[in-house]
């Protein structure tokens, strides 16, 4: 059994439709509707007073027919005056008979065609037969005596009401029609210009998507009316946006330069407590195990950990300025080469694997591509097992303009939940294969994502062939010869 549909299943016109062409087909169907009950109404109303008087000129043929019979005196006797009573049946403009009940048997004269009429009917009435009107009068032996001796039958062709009937109705079809076609043209013109203040508002909307610029305004209206009232409402909303934004930007910009001044300012304590913790390290007696060595190792792996935690936040701190480094060719492959040098030392048994066949050359800033470059492999190493494989592979493309820079390892991979926000501030994964004894700063692939869109390109992760994660940077290949 088919479940029954509601009135909202049923859809009108397709979801796609503009507004425009909404409210025209419902003006012209409307329009369609009315005009098709009046008309309606009309064809009928005239239709029958063409056929009323087609009927009442057929009746008044046949009492014309009568009066000349009459006149003659020529009934009575039964066809005193045969002659002419030819000529006066002949002469009535169609089909018709004059029928004499004076003697015994009725005695009729006819016209040649008098056999469209049908058998003779005596009462008086207006008949049809096939495509022919006929009317019958009874012919009395004195007017309004009501004793009929006779009776005269006229016939006429149906053909000129039929005609002017359909012309009637071809008539009212055509205005329905025309007038629909009309009602929909200015339905459409009509919503159209009514509408124009909300293409304009969606063509702002669009921009302001686009551009992300609040700033944007539409003209004030100078109509009243509900799509006025949303323009200004409109234009309000952007307004408080803007300085919504503005006011954000300025927030903003304060902790950019607090984050910046803060990270400049700890660099020379750092720097200074450091170098006073490792002094005191080698002061101390290897031999002796005590709280004193233990409590200054601490201290000086936080320390060292603080220091790498505010560079990586100087480095984000210069890009959200938008302050650029100097630019220069740099080749991608010397440079993931000895990132790999850098870490493998301390890698813990994890094999690396280079591939990179051509010269990759990017315009861009060496020590921050070394740092995107050691952070993937760095990144690698922490959440991989002992004995793991990471692949770094470089491969220009001169079709596209790219080369591609790609991490990749044999680990237990990143969860796909973590995947949206993994290039987020502060991001921290613990997996099964992590090998870190702490937590790191959570900005390393922040760094990686910041580098890269500062040089143009993007960064991506995925999923490496052997089932482990799969970094990969994206960065313009340097065209030959630029500097």
């Amino acid at each position: 059994m088919r479940p029954r549909k509601s009135l909202r299943d049923w859809k009108l016109w397709p979801p796609s439709w503009p507004i425009r062409w909404k409210l025209a087909a419902v003006s012209s169907g409307l329009t369609f509707v009315i005009l098709v009950a009046f008309g309606f109404v009309v064809g009928q109303l005239t239709t029958q007073q063409l056929e009323d008087t087609f009927a009442a000129d057929t009746e008044s043929a046949a009492n014309d027919l009568v009066a000349n019979v009459r006149r003659e005196n020529s009934l009575t006797p039964a066809f005193a005056v045969r002659g002419q009573i030819i000529q006066l049946v002949e002469s009535a403009g169609g089909p018709a008979d004059v029928t004499s009940l004076v003697s015994s048997v009725p005695e009729t004269i006819a016209s040649d065609d008098a056999d469209l009429l049908g058998p003779p009917r005596l009462e008086r009435k207006i008949a049809q037969v096939g495509d022919i009107q006929v009317a019958t009068v009874p012919y009395e032996d004195a007017p309004g005596s009501g004793n009929a001796i006779g009776f005269v039958r006229v016939g006429r062709s149906m053909d000129r009401l039929d005609s002017s009937i359909n012309r009637i109705w071809i008539s009212v079809l055509a205005g329905t029609l025309g007038a629909t076609l009309l009602a929909a043209m200015a339905g459409v013109v009509l919503s159209r210009r009514a509408m124009r203040p909300v293409a304009r508002l969606t063509s702002a909307a669009g921009e302001i998507a686009r551009t992300r610029d609040p700033s944007i305004t539409l003209e004030n209206p100078v109509a009243d009316d509900e799509v006025s009232k949303l323009t200004r409402t409109f234009n309000d909303m952007l307004h408080e946006l803007s300085l919504a934004r503005a006011e954000r930007e300025r927030a903003l910009a304060r902790q950019r330069e607090f984050v910046a001044d803060a990270s400049h300012e700890l660099r020379t304590p750092l720097t200074s407590v450091l170098a006073n913790l490792e002094l005191l390290e080698h002061s101390l007696d290897r031999d002796q195990s005590g709280l004193e060595l233990e409590s200054v190792e601490s201290a000086l792996r936080s320390s060292q950990r603080m220091r790498r935690l505010v560079a990586d936040l100087q480095i984000l701190a210069r890009a959200d300025s938008g302050l650029e480094s100097p630019k220069q060719l740099c080749d991608l492959i010397e440079i993931a080469t000895d990132a790999i040098e850098e870490v493998e030392p301390l890698a813990g048994g994890n094999k690396f694997v280079l591939e990179a066949e051509e010269p990759a050359s990017v315009k861009g800033t060496a020590d921050d591509l070394h740092r995107v470059v050691l952070n993937l492999v760095d990144n690698a190493v922490q959440h991989t097992p002992e004995g793991s494989t990471i692949t770094v592979n470089v491969t220009p493309d001169p079709e596209t303009g790219i080369v591609r820079l790609s991490v990749a390892d044999d680990g237990p991979g990143i969860p796909a939940e973590l995947r949206a926000h993994v290039f987020d501030r502060f991001v921290h994964n613990a997996g099964p294969g992590d090998r870190a004894s702490s937590k790191g700063t959570g900005l390393g692939l922040a760094i990686v994502s910041t580098i890269s869109i500062a040089h143009g390109g993007k960064a991506s992760v995925g999923d490496s062939p052997s089932g482990g994660a799969m970094f990969t940077v994206e960065l313009p290949l340097a065209e030959a010869g630029s500097v």
